[in-house]
């Protein structure tokens, strides 16, 4: 081994009534994760501008009551994924990085 240290980089998604973002981010933190919160219309406007997945190796999508959960566990919160960064989360995916979804967050991405 070289002894190169290499921090593993998160992407806490949140976004509106995603909660539990900042426990994600703590735990993924003291697990020695170097981990950042970031809107999902942020993250969908980074991704506009570039590659913007390419620093992170795990992106977090979590759940709780992802647009007041109306219309079916996380159904807008997917769509909202899918027809805007859907492409850029298969190709990180291909790429040998994690995808977890928490509650609503797994639904969404399902």
């Amino acid at each position: 081994m070289s002894g190169a240290s290499h921090t593993v980089k998160a992407l806490v998604l949140t976004g509106f009534g995603i909660n539990c973002d900042f426990e994600t981010q703590y735990a993924l933190n003291q697990a020695g994760a170097q981990a950042d919160r970031l809107h999902i219309n942020q993250l969908i406007e980074a991704c506009r501008q570039g590659p913007a997945l390419d620093p992170y190796h795990i992106l977090a999508v979590d759940g709780g009551f992802a647009w007041a959960d109306d219309h079916g566990a996380g159904v807008l919160l997917g769509l909202k994924l899918r027809s805007n960064i859907g492409d850029r989360i298969e190709d990180f995916i291909a790429r040998g990085k994690l995808v977890m979804g928490i509650c609503n967050g797994f639904q969404a991405l399902v």
